[in-house]
């Protein structure tokens, strides 16, 4: 009867399978074993692995130096292998036995989108957002300086590595948690994924500036500083959960609407308290940023006046 011996690193991943036929495998560091250990604290004969005349495996150690246990920690000498799966340490060596008829796990169904998400793992399109994300943040330095502080404007792009640093928290959080669930961790297409987001939203937030600057009273574009910014959130988190192995898609939903949401929430709870300050919004940007021509400073005043005269009227009205 074939048996397979799997090999276990000290998380308890496997990194090597052997299958034998025969009815004794040895174990041991000596190179003439079957099972070959790279442990210096097995010996070089340290087990053999034996199937009598009954069929019965048994797992017998050679008088080794450090011992044979089992999965609860207790030295055998001798022991039969009643059903597959079992583990034993060898010195510091884990290994599992199973039969040869021992099921496999189900296949694991690869996720829809998995193969437009591959995208995420190429390194120019990493090199790439990662300049222009750096040469975002450059340029709002030198915009940004007044003063004194223009002059030394550059001083102020050390802060850009660790601004980089801050959004590689949430990929390497999200790989951690995928590694603890022995998922791959995908930390590259994390990093990717996060980084594309925030090109993004940088994006979005200077072509929101010049509609804010051209059509400051339009509903639409209200609506879509409300909606857009939202999206791109659930884009990524919605990504970064399926990139960390989550299998439950109700979880993932909720997850991905909860964080998302904090977007409106934050605003809605600073908006709560008292507001002291006079609120406006206006957006100041050059005149060629302006679609429509900008009316001269006499018809301004002609339309000024006009407008009052019509509100004073409608005053003196009962």
């Amino acid at each position: 009867m074939a048996i397979i011996i799997e090999l276990l690193n000290n998380q308890g991943k496997s990194v090597g399978i052997h299958k034998f036929t025969q009815n004794d495998i040895r174990i041991g560091r000596s190179y003439d074993n079957d099972v070959i250990l790279l442990d210096p604290h097995s010996c070089a004969e340290h087990a053999i692995l034996s199937c009598d005349e009954q069929g019965h495996w048994q797992l017998r150690d050679l008088d080794s130096a450090n011992g044979t246990l089992s999965s609860s920690g207790q030295r055998i000498q001798k022991t039969t292998i009643p059903h597959s799966g079992q583990e034993f340490i060898l010195g510091k060596q884990r290994l599992r036995v199973f039969f040869a008829a021992a099921s496999v796990a189900p296949t694991r169904i690869l996720a829809k989108g998995w193969q437009s998400l591959r995208l995420l793992s190429s390194v120019p399109l990493l090199i790439l957002l990662l300049l222009l994300v750096s040469a975002y943040f450059s340029y709002e330095m030198w915009l940004g300086a007044i003063g004194e502080a223009a002059e030394n404007w550059h001083r102020q792009l050390l802060s850009i590595p660790f601004i980089l640093l801050a959004l590689l928290l949430w990929p390497a959080l999200l790989a951690l948690w995928a590694r603890l669930r022995s998922q791959e961790s995908n930390f590259r297409p994390q990093v990717t994924l996060i980084l594309l987001i925030t090109a993004s939203w940088l994006l979005w937030s200077e072509l929101s500036r010049w509609l804010s600057f051209n059509f400051s009273q339009a509903m639409l574009v209200e609506v879509l500083q409300l909606t857009l910014p939202a999206v791109l959130l659930v884009v990524l988190f919605w990504n970064g959960f399926k990139l960390a192995g989550m299998q439950r898609k109700s979880l993932q939903l909720v997850l991905t609407i909860a964080l998302a949401s904090t977007y409106w929430l934050v605003p809605y709870m600073q908006a709560a308290g008292p507001q002291i300050m006079p609120q406006y919004q206006a957006e100041l940007l050059s005149q060629p940023m302006l679609i429509s021509t900008p009316k001269n400073p006499e018809v301004f005043l002609t339309d000024s006046a006009s407008l009052f005269d019509k509100a004073t009227q409608s005053a003196k009205q009962p």
